[in-house]
């Protein structure tokens, strides 16, 4: 009987699901967005993010990431922090949209920097950059009863390479980390 009854709401969830995304007119197309991203698995970052639709297929997204780490260990003089502050774009294609949601193809690129410190002075003579190139595929869904309030999830596959270029002019460093990463935002349309 317990098979019977959870079959039952689980059809009724999907119907209810499929029966408001329907009959589509697009989905907030032509209207700028503010909100937030998430990166949860893969590489942990939180940003502020905006979104915009050109039309019901063609959209686009900026990002802004910051992290802050600190370390400080006791008995030692270490008291340091490691800061990243990351941009990216992405270009998004939907294959698919109905009234309520749209599933979407994409390319992301970004570019960042981190720095170093240690008792508030800089730890590394030099400058460290990341740079990313990732491929994704997500959905974009919103509810009826708020049709302003979007939310998104990504999944996709991250080359990241981080490079550090020495004051010296001899310590050049590259290094190459790639993934597979899972973003979840959310964003309101003006």
């Amino acid at each position: 009987m317990k098979k019977v009854i959870s079959a039952a709401l689980l059809a009724l969830l999907c119907g209810t699901g499929t029966a408001m995304a329907a009959d589509n007119d697009g989905c907030n197309t032509k209207k700028f967005s503010l909100g937030y991203e998430g990166v949860f698995a893969g590489d942990i970052l939180q940003g502020l993010s905006t979104r915009y639709w050109f039309n019901n297929n063609v959209g686009g997204e900026l990002n802004l990431f910051y992290g802050n780490v600190g370390l400080k260990v006791q008995d030692t003089p270490i008291d340091g922090n490691l800061d990243l502050f990351y941009a990216s774009a992405k270009l998004l294609y939907a294959p698919v949209v109905k009234q309520n949601s749209r599933f979407y193809l994409g390319l992301e690129g970004g570019i960042g920097s981190v720095g170093v410190e240690n008792n508030s002075k800089d730890v590394l003579p030099g400058d460290i950059s990341v740079y990313t190139i990732s491929p994704l595929i997500g959905a974009e869904f919103r509810f009826s009863e708020i049709p302003d309030l979007c939310f998104n999830w990504e999944v996709g596959y991250k080359f990241q390479r981080v490079n550090f270029n020495g004051d010296d002019g001899f310590s050049d460093v590259d290094v190459n980390i790639d993934g597979t990463f899972v973003t979840l935002g959310a964003h309101y349309y003006f």
